[in-house]
């Protein structure tokens, strides 16, 4: 289970997969881009770099992918995770509009379950 399909929780679906795992993502919102999602003000842009957000794992998304502007935008930050979520089959494993109230850890049987306010609990093995 992974909370949150922002850059990051994006970036371990796709990397959980890729190791055998069987995963699903939590996402609060109705689309992928975590802060991004949230932060679409009109001049809304990014403190660093642009290039600095580039996904590493993969060389063929480092070719097709570039950015709008030195410094981009909230319009370049919102395509980003948009098109590695398509890219990469991605949305299939995330469950949108469900907000994580609790976690709990249950150590005898190893799993961890999530209390989502819109979803019914959800028990995953934790690796």
């Amino acid at each position: 289970m992974v909370v949150g399909a922002g850059f990051a929780g994006l970036y371990m679906l796709h990397r959980l997969r890729r190791m055998g795992f069987s995963v699903r993502v939590l996402e609060a919102g109705s689309g992928v881009g975590g802060t991004w999602f949230w932060n679409r003000y009109p001049g809304a842009r990014c403190d660093v770099e642009s290039v600095e957000y580039s996904y590493q794992f993969s060389p063929e998304l480092q070719q097709e992918w570039s950015w709008s502007e030195r410094y981009a935008g909230s319009p370049s930050f919102c395509a980003t995770p948009n098109h590695v979520a398509d890219r990469f089959d991605l949305r299939r494993d995330i469950a949108f509009d469900t907000r994580v109230t609790a976690l709990v850890f249950d150590e005898t049987a190893d799993r961890c379950a999530s209390r989502p306010k819109q979803a019914r609990r959800s028990p995953r093995r934790i690796a």
